[in-house]
Order: C-alpha cells, then structure tokens, then sequence
C-alpha cells in the first residue's frame, strides 16, 4: 500500500491542530501560517481539505476565498486603496475650498497707484 507524502503529514496532531485554529480565524493571514508552520496556501488548504468533514470545509472556503483578511498582500494593496481614496477625498475638499475664493475679488490697487 502506497501512501502519498505530503508536507503536513509530518506534522504533529497539535500542530495540524494550531494551523486549522488559525485557518478558521478571519483575522489571520495565510502568510502568518507560512512565517510560523512553513505551510504555503495550497498547502493550508490540502490540510483543511483533508482534517475537515466535506461540509466543514466547503463551508470554510467559501468564507475564505477572496477574503482580503487571510492575504497580507491583498490587505496592503487594499489599504493603500483606501489611503488613496482618503487622499483623493482630502484633495477634492481642499480643491473645493480654493475654488470658492476664486476668482480673486478686484484689486483696489491700479496701475497709477503702483507709481
């Protein structure tokens, strides 16, 4: 009988244990499991896939696909989105501000004045 290898076979049962807690949390990135256990996604997932019953784990992928919580990258790119927004928000306020006193009001100073 052949078994397959696969890199969370040779983890311990607490360990599998501590990986899944931290999969189901919504807060904690794939990329923290990989920095602590050296598991990538594809691989949290086959562990997921094979720890949990059938439903369990379709439930779980459903609320972890495209979740920007569980993708530090996606979680930079997105914030940097909001910073943008609120900048853009920032600029168009200010920007609305400016345009409310311009045009300039007439200039009590002329030419002849100036001499």
């Amino acid at each position: 009988m052949t078994s397959k290898h696969s890199p969370h076979s040779a983890l311990s049962e607490a360990e599998a244990s501590a990986i899944i807690a931290m999969a189901w949390q919504d807060d904690t990135p794939f990329e923290a499991i990989a920095q602590q256990f050296g598991l990538q996604e594809p691989e949290v997932i086959a562990l997921m896939r094979t720890a949990l019953k059938a439903r369990s784990f379709r439930v779980w992928r459903m609320r972890v696909r495209g979740r920007t919580a569980k993708h530090q990258t996606r979680q930079q790119s997105e914030h940097r989105v909001q910073n943008h927004e609120a900048s853009d928000a920032t600029l168009t306020q200010a920007l609305s501000d400016v345009q409310e006193e311009f045009p300039l009001p007439p200039s009590p100073l002329t030419p002849q004045s100036l001499r």
